[in-house]
């Protein structure tokens, strides 16, 4: 009786999987077109890590702001300053040039990091090669994202890679504070690397929300749990171990050098003052991170550690990390920086002299620190000014004692005119990197304030008709003829920034008030 439909099973279920496969094929030709035509037209924008550009038959990549900002409601220069992170790859890479690629989060960001000392370090010691320091690091990214970075940067022939990261892991995207993080089950590695991918469909930027620039609104009461650290979740640090792994065994498989730091932060960091003097212990990131390291170099990869855990706790006066060398929880201040680039040149020169490249001395050692100081504009007067700017954000009250003491002796210490003397710092920088972009936008930025507007516009043609390519250059330029008065001039640069960068915000902020004055 039942025999005929048991033999009808086999044909049934081969009608069912034939529409099944046919349904998802007319799926994806109508997705497919749709796509196409969306592209065709120009809906949307491209979200790969980086852009190719041409400028006067110069070709060069430069990260892409619609990479950065797709992961975030808020306006990325809510918290970004772009020309702090922007940079310019050649494509043709020159003979004598040195590839690093730095990754990293908030706390290797900036114009006095680490990665921009271990630049001074190296090209001070080694001038006979071309060193290119790449820094793709931004605040509030995590490893899901820098993985993203890493697997485009073995594109352009990098030499090395440093990492540095783990501190948002918990409030970064796809972290235990977003929308994945309610559900555990989508915290999968697949499952957010498909998310990832799907994002750059123009398809689905269709149905997405533009970032809202009244934000603030929408402020939990609570932001201690927004506050970045290393997390003790296991799904998160397990997810962390595997974008490690796979970042390092990205630049493993490009035949670069790895170097890999482990994460440090403020021990004395949201405690009393009377409190007791915790205990330097390790971390399980730092376990993690160890674990990772020794696993590639027991494979015969060329991976480095960096242990900055211990080199902070070992340069510390009372043997723990603390506010000796940050300014708060987990950022570094300028001489925290300093003895982090140190080490990162410490490892730089061991993955040479393993290379046995014979130019290279067996024994180097880094620049003291008053030559970066010097190198990249930092004195008690500047460091004056970003305490100002610190103090407007930096939530935890004894971090706010501290910056107060420190601006007190400061203050003393400065004793006049803070703006001259910090053009002065700004000058002597200059004259050491005139080449370096963004010290000749602080120079000229202060020129500007001092009302030098003549010697102004000698740095910034200087900057132009070297590296006209630049969005700074152009800008710039832009800035310093609207001082001038000359506005058609200025004009006129804002437009070539926007033919070339029309993501430029500032540009077209400085393009929208000569129109007013028309």
């Amino acid at each position: 009786m039942h025999r005929p439909i048991i033999k009808r099973l086999p044909q049934c279920l081969y009608g069912w999987c034939l529409s099944f496969v046919v349904s998802i094929l007319v799926a994806v030709i109508i997705i497919g077109g749709i796509e196409f035509t969306l592209r065709f037209y120009g809906f949307g924008e491209s979200r790969e890590p980086m852009i190719e550009k041409e400028v006067d038959g110069f070709r060069f990549y430069v990260p892409n702001k619609a990479f950065y900002q797709q992961f975030f409601n808020i306006p990325l220069y809510e918290f970004v300053n772009w020309d702090d992170l922007d940079f310019c790859v050649p494509v043709e890479k020159s003979p004598n040039a040195i590839r690093i690629f730095v990754f990293g989060e908030s706390a290797m960001y900036g114009l006095q990091s680490s990665a921009r000392q271990l630049e001074v370090m190296l090209k001070e010691r080694f001038p006979f090669v071309k060193w290119e320091v790449y820094n793709f690091s931004c605040p509030g990214i995590n490893s899901h994202l820098l993985h993203q970075l890493a697997k485009y940067a073995i594109r352009l022939s990098p030499d090395m890679f440093i990492v540095y990261m783990g501190n948002n892991e918990a409030i970064g995207p796809y972290g235990e504070n977003s929308f994945f993080g309610r559900f555990n089950i989508l915290r999968r590695i697949w499952v957010i690397r498909l998310h990832i991918f799907l994002k750059r469909l123009r398809v689905v930027q269709l149905f997405e929300r533009l970032p809202s620039s009244e934000w603030r609104k929408y402020l939990p009461v609570d932001m201690s749990k927004y506050i970045p650290g290393q997390s003790q979740h296991l799904l998160t640090l397990k997810l962390y171990k595997k974008n490690l792994s796979d970042i390092v065994a990205e630049g493993v498989k490009s035949n670069a050098d790895v170097i890999v730091g482990t994460l440090s932060f403020n021990r004395l960091y949201g405690m009393e003052e009377t409190a007791t003097m915790p205990k330097f212990e390790e971390t399980s990131m730092n376990r993690i991170i160890k674990e990772v390291v020794e696993r590639f170099r027991t494979c015969g990869g060329k991976v480095y550690l960096a242990d900055i855990d211990w080199i902070l706790a070992s340069n510390a006066p009372q043997g723990v990390p603390d506010y000796t060398f940050f300014c708060d929880n987990i950022h570094f201040n300028f001489e925290g920086n300093y003895l982090v680039a140190r080490e990162w040149f410490d490892k730089v020169a061991e993955a040479l002299n393993r290379k046995g490249l014979a130019s290279f001395p067996k024994k180097a050692t880094p620049i003291p620190i008053e030559e970066c100081a010097r190198n990249l504009g930092w004195s008690d007067a500047t460091e004056l000014e970003l305490i100002g700017l610190q103090k407007k954000v930096i939530l935890d009250s004894r971090s706010q004692v501290v910056l107060a003491e420190k601006e007190k002796a400061l203050i003393a210490k400065v004793d006049g005119n803070i703006s001259e003397k910090v053009l002065a710092t700004y000058a002597i920088a200059y004259s050491l990197n005139p080449d370096d972009e963004k010290i000749a936008k602080q120079y000229v930025e202060s020129l500007l304030k001092a009302g030098m507007k003549d010697r102004a516009f000698e740095v910034v043609s200087a900057l132009y008709k070297t590296k006209p390519y630049l969005r700074i250059s152009m800008r710039l330029m832009g800035n310093v003829y609207s001082n001038l008065g000359d506005f058609a001039n200025a004009e006129r640069m804002y437009k070539l920034c926007l033919k070339y960068y029309p993501d430029d915000g500032l540009a077209m902020d400085s393009l929208k008030l000569i129109s007013k004055r028309d």
